[in-house]
């Protein structure tokens, strides 16, 4: 799982070396256990990276008037090969053949390429080509700076946050094709469009435009629906930050029951699903999730997060509540269960460690203290997107895609 960037400037007295650093914090939600930026300039390609994440990368003298930059769990991007650099997020198959069948041509390589992913290849003598497999499974989307820049981003955060113009999204089995005299469009494969579930309900940032939609404005919906299907009696509604604060708003607008912020934020942002070690796992609960007792005590509480996967996030978060003061404490899940893994590369464990796979709604809610817990519907999820090409294997074991 990853965050992908691409950044071309059509005239080489540019140097994009901080808008790549940039924009990749603009998508280090995406996974930040690994970082890396690529910039290709007269003398070649000039890397850094590191087991950092994008904040923390030192760029001192990287210079370049087009690049690539990577975000995510897996090392070694960018990768650079004799052809060029690459950076993925996804599973492809055999990506260095790939890349040097691209280098030679561009559409026919990719027609032959297997895998679910979205690619930016920089290629060593400055051509840029970005891609979306059929599956539409991983994002990518295109903006820039008016006749300048072209960016290729996973999201519209890594482009808005520099200052960027989104302008739409790569197609599923759509090529981009950018060089210095103009950025043109091909469609290589048929688009059997299968977005993932997760990405909307978890991953993506709340002020990106992602498959074609707004992300906050789904998660409101998504409130919304849950107040539909499970109504609770409590007296505040409470978001677990960031992510599930739209699910509270909704709840909040369709019961009538007061939103409350209730936690705030202690060093940087840290996403549990995605970190890499057990003590951050446990202790980034406590940094990022700082609860405000006037918000909770003595309260009937309707507690809102995006995603359970093995409960002890919210374990520590319920305890932390109840610490405060909270009479009672109902938990609402934004996402149908999540009952077996991912092997798109999204970072959802195997069915052993998945609570929801194993135990009871009953013993979840005991293990984790909650008076009560309740999920998103399957068809919640379909009526708030609107329609039913989703990726929803890590809910149902139906994969649409074999890897």
């Amino acid at each position: 799982m990853g965050g992908i960037l691409g950044i071309y400037a059509f005239d080489k007295i540019w140097n994009v070396s901080k808008f790549l650093y940039y924009g990749l914090i603009g998508l280090q939600h995406r996974g930040y256990s690994y970082s890396g930026i690529t910039a290709l300039n007269e003398k070649g390609f000039s890397t850094v990276l590191d087991n950092v994440a994008p904040e923390d990368l030192d760029i001192k003298g990287l210079e370049g008037w087009s690049g690539v930059g990577y975000s995510g769990t897996k090392g070694g991007y960018p990768m650079v090969t004799d052809y060029g650099v690459a950076v993925i997020d996804g599973v492809l198959r055999d990506p260095e053949n790939l890349l040097r069948s691209i280098y030679k041509d561009p559409e026919s390589g990719l027609r032959e390429s297997k895998g679910v992913f979205s690619l930016v290849f920089l290629t060593k003598d400055g051509r840029m080509i970005g891609y979306r497999d059929e599956s539409g499974i991983k994002p990518l989307e295109i903006g820039g700076f008016g006749f300048d820049l072209a960016i290729l981003s996973s999201e519209t955060s890594g482009i808005s946050v520099i200052g960027g113009e989104f302008k739409r999204e790569i197609a599923p089995g759509e090529m981009v094709y950018i060089d210095q005299y103009s950025v043109s469009y091909a469609k290589i494969k048929e688009a059997k469009p299968q977005y993932c579930s997760i990405d909307i309900i978890y991953q993506s940032r709340i002020d990106s435009h992602v498959f074609n939609a707004d992300i906050y404005d789904i998660r409101v919906k998504i409130g919304e629906q849950l107040a539909s299907e499970r109504k609770i009696e409590a007296d505040v509604v409470i978001g677990v930050p960031d992510t599930a604060i739209p699910y509270a708003i909704g709840y909040s607008r369709k019961t009538g029951i007061p939103f409350a912020l209730g936690f705030t934020r202690t060093g940087s942002p840290i996403r549990t699903m995605l970190a890499s070690d057990e003590f951050l796992k446990v202790i980034g609960v406590q940094l990022k999730l700082n609860p405000i007792k006037a918000s909770v005590k003595g309260k009937r509480i309707v507690l809102i997060d995006d995603s359970m996967v093995t409960g002890r996030t919210l374990k520590n978060t319920i305890f932390s509540l109840r610490s405060l003061g909270a009479k009672e404490v109902h938990v609402l899940i934004g996402s149908p269960k999540l009952v077996s893994y991912c092997p798109y590369g999204m970072e959802v464990p195997e069915e052993k460690d998945l609570i929801a796979a194993n135990l009871t709604d009953e013993e979840i809610s005991k293990v984790i203290g909650a008076d009560s817990i309740y999920w998103l519907s399957l068809e919640g999820l379909y009526k708030v997107i609107g329609h039913r090409n989703l990726c929803v294997g890590c809910m149902t074991k139906f994969y649409p895609k074999e890897v």
